[in-house]
């Protein structure tokens, strides 16, 4: 049995909660009950048969919850029992072939999304923009959320390749290109990632994209320095591969990305003291996640030039 099997049963279920129906049963029988034990008129001990047909009824929902209980739980120990070899494997997988992809077929790899789903996370980033704060984009390249973080100054953009970071670049004019601070990072060795980036200066960090191919190991060690990277108060927004859904899991079955659970992403972040604001899963491939920085964004600046910065067109 695949693992993406168990967690669709899993998924299943907490879609079919009956906790909800039970408690509403419960409250309607009892209501029927009290009526029929408190009237004047009582006939034969139709009053007392009742009520036992009631604490037989109650026993057997509650028990059927409990029993629904069970069976999840089961699953969630298979689950847990098989996750290590999905664990190692996501680490086989970037270590030995992920790393090692060429720039081209990197910057081809795309999520499915739909267009309602992509304008509520560039919503939510433009929310989070402020031009009197420094941010970073972790493996931009193609992709246009960049142009919603451009009155962030400076805008860091960060990837394991100059080849990953120049399309990003060349989409604006260069007078715009020469604002940018670019940073090739090597994450492939166990030694700090982001360490020629300064720390507590970031008001938004952004991935899109990137950690859907990394290891919880690479994830973790990347998490523990963007909360020294970010401001308190600034915020980390991120997609991933979401394995606590039986999409993600199956996908990383097929090897196309790695096998990354909510859960354990948020232990991950919360180890490296960020707290979790909201995980959002869209359709298609995209799940992402909010974390912050405890605290208040506080920033000297107090003014700055003004200029409308006008993407290259394609």
């Amino acid at each position: 049995m695949k693992l993406s099997e168990i967690v669709a049963y899993l998924n299943l279920l907490d879609s079919l909660s009956v906790h909800q129906e039970v408690a509403e049963s419960t409250r309607r029988l009892a209501a029927v009950l009290h009526v029929v034990a408190n009237h004047v008129v009582q006939v034969d001990t139709g009053s007392q048969d009742l009520e036992q047909n009631f604490n037989a009824v109650k026993f057997g929902l509650d028990n059927f919850e409990s029993t629904l209980a069970q069976i999840k739980q089961r699953l969630e120990q298979m689950l847990h029992q098989r996750e290590s070899t999905y664990l190692a494997e996501s680490y086989r997988l970037f270590d030995l072939e992920m790393r090692h992809d060429s720039a081209q077929h990197i910057l081809s790899r795309k999520l499915v999304i739909d267009n309602e789903s992509r304008v509520a996370l560039q919503y939510r980033l433009k929310n989070l923009t402020d031009w009197r704060l420094p941010g970073m984009i972790i493996g931009p390249r193609t992709e246009t959320f960049i142009e919603d973080m451009v009155p962030m100054d400076p805008l860091y953009l960060v990837d394991t390749h100059q080849d990953l970071l120049d399309p990003a670049v060349r989409s604006f004019t260069p007078e715009y290109q020469r604002r940018l601070r670019q940073c090739v990072v090597n994450d492939y060795v166990p030694r700090a990632i982001l360490n020629d980036i300064p720390g507590d200066q970031f008001g938004v960090i952004f991935a899109y994209n990137y950690f859907n191919y990394r290891p919880m190991e690479v994830i973790g060690r990347y998490l523990q320095e963007i909360a020294s990277k970010l401001r308190p108060g600034g915020s980390f927004i991120m997609t991933y591969n979401n394995c606590d859904r039986a999409h993600g899991v199956a996908l990383s079955e097929r090897s196309w990305m790695c096998y990354t659970p909510q859960r354990l992403v948020v232990a991950a972040a919360e180890a490296a003291g960020l707290e979790l604001v909201s995980a959002t899963d869209e359709p298609g491939d995209l799940n992402w996640i909010e974390f912050v920085r405890p605290g208040k964004i506080e920033t000297l600046r107090g003014g700055q030039s003004l200029a409308k910065i006008i993407a290259i067109p394609q």
